[in-house]
């Protein structure tokens, strides 16, 4: 994977909840026992994970961002809704 994408899927791990993290530990966990735990948080070094694992990263991150995306449209349309039977 290369560098501009292990940059935009930074950019986009930083935008997950707290549970879509622990989703990504759980990944990450498959694949290594090397990480860096402090007061902000787990880190890890994309140098110490496999391209498996950053495709499985990649891959989750990307059903999130569907998901949430999913979740607006929706939300708009319930209002849509509301307002024409108010």
């Amino acid at each position: 994977m290369n560098r501009s994408k292990l940059e935009t899927m930074k950019d986009q791990l930083d935008k997950l909840n707290v549970t879509e993290h622990t989703q990504i530990h759980g990944i990450v966990m498959k694949y290594t026992k090397n990480f860096t735990e402090t007061p902000n948080g787990v880190f890890v070094s994309s140098e110490n994970l496999p391209q498996e694992c950053l495709q499985e990263m990649d891959q989750y991150i990307n059903y999130c961002i569907d998901q949430r995306k999913r979740m607006d449209e929706d939300a708009k349309t319930r209002k849509t809704y509301e307002r024409m039977i108010e």
